[in-house]
């Protein structure tokens, strides 16, 4: 079922394993919640030690690269980060198959659990190497996809009419020529275009009937399992004016598209990127908004988010069933969809400052999530109504709402120091030490003590307290909800304490004043930007590359922090459209 229908509106062959070949190269601690990772399901490897891809990728000729403009080549004299090459994560492969072959092929694609590397799947995809068994997956399933997709011909046919059952082996090459240049993004060479095709003639012989499907099913899979297509390629050239590398037309079509709409660029796209349609800032804008008003622009970021904010594996967030029966993965979805009901309506419906996510006096909820929350209930079963927060919840934006309080939370009990982490470092963009391996992660003994009162001893031990001071108050905010965010107002039979105070961020009294804390400080509004070229490009943000996100920052500021001028802004920037050499 669609977001938007949730919501009730209140105010509107073989010679294929060769190609994989390439791809075999290469290319913190909570006291209060140690019983619960940040994972979301996955893995995150983050102190597991990464291995550069490498490799050689071919069609990295000159297409029209971005050429210096009016703006020019590197104005706010940063350092791009480095070039090079990153696999496509699971979501983009799926993205990319049902662009390219259809619903039923998507459907069928199997592609490999993505490894999350600070805390993001496209980061993972950037550093970390494939082990032989994930080749073997990538096999498995372009096998799936080429057998959906030879079974439901019309997508494949709307792009290249002479495919039938009784196609010429002819066809063959304008498979490799067309779908070829949809999946490795970029113009095949000779060469490639009869590699494929000729895989695709042996795949008909081999079949017993002669069949020209046969054969197209082994085209598809050698086209699905070649590293064209498993790798994004940002390789640039050289530019003499900056000093660094622009990207080439292709290779900029290719990071916009995928950073806008979730998928490989389409073939129209890649003929205006050909044409040097992508040169300059102003076209690179012009195409960017219209990307971002293509309803695709919508799903990507719902992508974005849902893995930013820790969205997609509420249904599986660890509780005791004892302690919180209410808690189900249907309510965890209930309270994915609240989350991005609240930025659909910021970000798509109003276009407003972004800000709000966390300072808003309103949310969306359905009947048992009211009930939950201990609200009145907008009477509508499973469909979502907007409805104000009452004023004795003290509750504001995205901080308040289940997905957050239950996520940064452990199976057992509230986790202040796992929320006040989240926020420094996925908010705020403060990196956090990890703890010294000498301290005690066990805290004090001590029945009669409310939670606040245990950590607030365990910051008196050695070496705690310079990490703890950082998180556990802006944690403390958020003690009047429980683990999975129902109203709680004791904790061990006393009254719960929520004001708190950090130097360099502010005070507060409870969790609404920390929301419009958090609203103000000019750090949110860099750290999306930080978090987006982490979550979208699987770029990893440095000190000589700081310049142009704080640049990048004043953009969004002046636009009233509003994220589709923001997105449109960040695909015509340098930071964007410039890389330092390959790493």
């Amino acid at each position: 079922m669609k977001l938007r229908s949730r919501i009730l509106s209140t105010s509107r062959p073989l010679a294929a394993l060769g190609l994989l070949a390439l791809l075999a190269a290469g290319c913190n601690e909570d006291p209060a919640g140690s019983d619960d990772t940040d994972t979301e399901g996955g893995t995150d490897s983050s102190e597991t030690m990464p291995t550069d891809p490498s490799g050689t990728m071919s069609g990295t000729g000159t297409d029209g690269g971005t050429d210096s403009d009016t703006d020019g080549p590197n104005p706010e004299g940063f350092v791009p980060l480095p070039g090079g090459m990153r696999k496509l994560t699971s979501r983009e492969y799926t993205a990319s198959v049902e662009v390219m072959l259809g619903d039923a092929a998507a459907d069928a694609a199997i592609p490999p659990a993505d490894i999350a590397q600070e805390g993001f799947d496209a980061v993972g995809a950037s550093i970390l190497a494939l082990s032989a068994d994930t080749i073997e997956l990538y096999e498995r399933s372009a096998t799936a996809v080429a057998d959906a997709a030879v079974e439901n011909p019309a997508d494949i046919q709307a792009l290249v009419p002479c495919v039938s059952a009784n196609a010429n082996p002819a066809c063959y090459r304008e498979v490799a020529t067309t779908l070829g240049r949809f999946a490795f993004r970029r113009t095949l060479e000779a060469e490639e275009i009869e590699s494929i095709a000729a895989i695709g003639a042996a795949g008909q012989q081999w079949a017993d009937d002669g069949a020209f499907m046969t054969g197209l099913r082994y085209e598809l899979m050698a086209i699905l399992q070649a590293p064209s297509f498993l790798y994004i390629q940002e390789v640039g050239e050289a530019d003499d004016e900056s000093g660094y590398r622009h990207l080439t037309g292709v290779e900029l079509a290719t990071r916009m598209s995928f950073f806008l709409t979730g998928h490989t660029p389409t073939l129209e796209l890649l003929d205006a990127a050909e044409a040097g349609e992508l040169n300059t800032a102003e076209q690179v804008r012009a195409q960017a908004e219209q990307m971002v008003a293509n309803p695709e622009a919508r799903t990507a970021l719902d992508g974005f988010f849902a893995e930013a904010l820790r969205l997609r594996s509420l249904a599986d967030a660890p509780k005791n069933a004892e302690v919180f029966p209410e808690f189900s993965p249907e309510l965890g979805e209930m309270m994915k969809d609240e989350t991005l009901l609240l930025l659909y309506d910021v970000v798509w419906d109003r276009d407003a400052d972004f800000r709000e996510i966390f300072s808003a006096r309103h949310t969306y909820v359905n009947d048992a999530l009211a009930d939950l929350y201990g609200i009145p209930s907008p009477g509508t079963g499973d469909l979502f109504a907007r409805v104000d927060w009452p004023e004795d919840q003290l509750r504001a934006g995205y901080t308040s709402q289940g997905s957050f309080l239950t996520w940064q939370s452990g199976p057992l009990r509230n986790s202040p120091t796992k929320r006040g982490r989240y926020i420094q470092e996925r908010i705020l963009c403060t990196e956090i030490p990890p703890p010294d391996p000498s301290v005690d992660l066990e805290l004090p003994e001590g029945e009669d003590l409310t939670l606040k009162e245990l950590l607030e001893m365990h910051l008196d031990q050695p070496g705690c307290a310079t990490c703890h001071s950082l998180t556990d108050p802006l944690g403390f905010a958020f003690e009047r909800y429980s683990a999975i965010g129902a109203m709680r107002l004791f904790d061990n039979g006393k009254p719960v304490e929520t004001d708190g105070e950090i130097i360099g961020v502010g005070s507060w009294n409870d969790a609404r004043e920390l929301g419009d804390v958090l609203a103000a400080d000019p750090r949110t509004g860099d750290c999306l930007i930080e978090n987006l070229m982490r979550g979208s490009l699987g770029q990893s943000l440095t000190d000589d590359s700081a310049p142009g996100v704080e640049d990048l920052g004043l953009t969004f500021a002046d636009t009233g922090y509003s994220v589709q001028s923001l997105l449109v802004e960040m695909a015509a920037h340098p930071l964007f459209r410039l890389v330092d050499e390959p790493k």
